[in-house]
């Protein structure tokens, strides 16, 4: 049983993840403890952040059993009650959504951290362990295979090193997109390494399997691949120590192997230039009609060649062009980003500051509301008549505890009340403030593109333009020399 979770914010985009059909077979709300929708629920319990001066006002976990067992529905909610316990998030709102995916069931839990009575956020420390406790509780509970882990679960004398992932989660996800199984990369790459007996042999191996040696950014090695994605050498070696791999390579200088990007733009530009014409140069001249004709083909294909080559400057010309005017603009758009994000720390840091001031005025008027709402002492007189009366009369001592316990549990829900309101009330107002934020920046966003697309086009145009008329120029100088050489033009009719 492998189970993953965190705090986190971001209700808009959880709930979007939880409810995206495109990517499983299945989704099936199967509890929300709220009206509305997963959405509207997510939002309502960050809200609930406001008053506790907190962040991370959602807890979401993944519970994914192996694929060999088949849960109950009655199983399912057990599991979401221990994981629950071990978490210590009892009593309070969740949801649980199931997806379905290759066949294959897993179910994701959100929980609103936002403790109501005391208006404080529910502890996430030591969730590591708090999954790993609830993992073995579940695989006891329901007979399933042990997992081993990392914290509560390791044993330390059995288990002295820390459990791997056969495949990380970047692999996996570079294999859902290209296709390539990472077992017959790594079986392919562990036989080229236990093939060569030096640094520089298995380097020239990979280069004849189609892989380049690159330097990596925090790596020692990495190796692209025909489609220019990267992966860690040592991760594509399973059982060869870091230490091993690069003693293994201590011949191979990394200053020396191009870096990532310019092993990738290679590779790229490897794909893009079409294999040139091979001439055939077999046989004699034969000065006949048939050399003539061999003299106009090999001219014709220096003509198209000529053209080619100057077709191919010209692109690269463009696309140089291109470059130099795109640098410019991201440094435009780097700028604006910076800003654009400054605005929404700005604009944070005032609603937190706005948060906070309307909190406290909130408190404050609770506490005068509290003493206003407070009954009076009776007198000295009342108080003993009362007490004569309740003590011979327990019925109305219990008629009037009822009563106190009656009011006091009415103004409570007034109280509660009035939190929701102000809390609905803030946020309300926060988020109107920050879709006007990014309304207003998406505005500046896409007039900034457009006006750097036009200067592209435009720069272009002039480039060509000025391009053009050096070209006529030269034309003009030419024909002014051939007309020099061939001496002036007379008229015929001249005598």
């Amino acid at each position: 049983m492998i189970i993953k979770g965190k705090s986190r914010a971001g209700p808009s985009q959880l709930a979007h993840h939880l409810g995206r059909a495109d990517t499983n077979e299945r989704v099936e709300i199967l509890q929300l403890d709220s009206a509305g929708t997963p959405e509207q629920a997510f939002r309502d319990w960050q809200t609930y952040t406001l008053a506790t001066k907190g962040k991370l006002g959602l807890y979401h976990a993944n519970i994914d059993p192996d694929t060999k067992y088949e849960m109950t529905p009655e199983q399912w909610t057990r599991a979401v009650e221990i994981l629950e316990e071990e978490l210590g998030l009892q009593g309070q709102p969740r949801a649980v959504v199931m997806h379905e995916k290759n066949g294959r069931e897993h179910i994701h839990v959100v929980w609103a951290r936002t403790d109501m009575d005391t208006m404080t956020l529910r502890s996430d420390s030591q969730n590591y362990q708090a999954h790993e406790r609830a993992s073995l509780r579940m695989e006891q509970e329901f007979g399933h295979e042990h997992v081993p882990g990392k914290h509560a679960k390791r044993d330390k004398e059995a288990q002295p090193e820390f459990p791997t992932a056969e495949v990380s989660h970047d692999e996996w996800q570079q294999a859902e997109r290209s296709g390539i199984d990472h077992r017959e990369r790594k079986a392919q790459v562990t036989a080229l390494y236990e093939a060569s007996d030096s640094g520089p042999a298995f380097k020239a191996a990979l280069e004849d399997a189609g892989y380049v040696l690159a330097r990596g950014d925090r790596r020692d090695f990495v190796i692209l691949d025909d489609d220019a994605k990267v992966h860690s050498l040592g991760r594509q070696l399973p059982g060869v120590k870091a230490a091993d791999l690069r003693a293994f390579m201590v011949d191979i200088d990394p200053q020396s192997l191009p870096s990532v990007k310019e092993a990738r733009d290679a590779i790229r530009e490897a794909g893009r230039v079409a294999p040139s014409p091979e001439a055939d140069q077999s046989g004699q001249p034969d000065i006949s009609a048939e050399q003539t004709i061999q003299e106009s083909k090999s001219a014709d294909r220096d003509t198209q060649m000529s053209q080619e080559a100057a077709a191919e400057a010209e692109r690269q010309h463009i696309d140089a062009l291109r470059r130099a005017v795109m640098e410019l603009h991201a440094t435009e758009l780097r700028e604006q980003e910076l800003r654009h994000a400054r605005e929404v720390t700005e604009l944070q840091e005032s609603q937190q500051a706005a948060a906070d001031k309307a909190i406290e005025t909130f408190a404050k008027e609770q506490a005068q509301r509290i003493v206003a709402d407070r009954l009076p002492e009776p007198g000295g007189f009342e108080r003993i008549w009362r007490n004569i009366r309740e003590a011979v009369d327990e019925e109305a001592r219990q008629q009037r505890l009822a009563d106190e316990a009656r009011r006091a549990s009415d103004l409570e829900d007034r109280r509660n009340d009035e939190i929701r309101i102000m809390v609905s009330g803030l946020d309300a107002a926060q988020r109107a403030e920050i879709n006007a934020l990014v309304d207003r920046q998406g505005k500046e966003r896409a007039d900034l593109l457009k006006e750097q697309a036009n200067d592209l086009k435009r720069r272009i145009e002039d480039d060509e333009r000025a391009r053009q008329i050096a070209r006529e120029y030269e034309e003009r100088q030419r024909e002014a020399l051939a007309r020099e050489r061939e001496g002036p033009e007379r008229d015929p009719r001249a005598r």
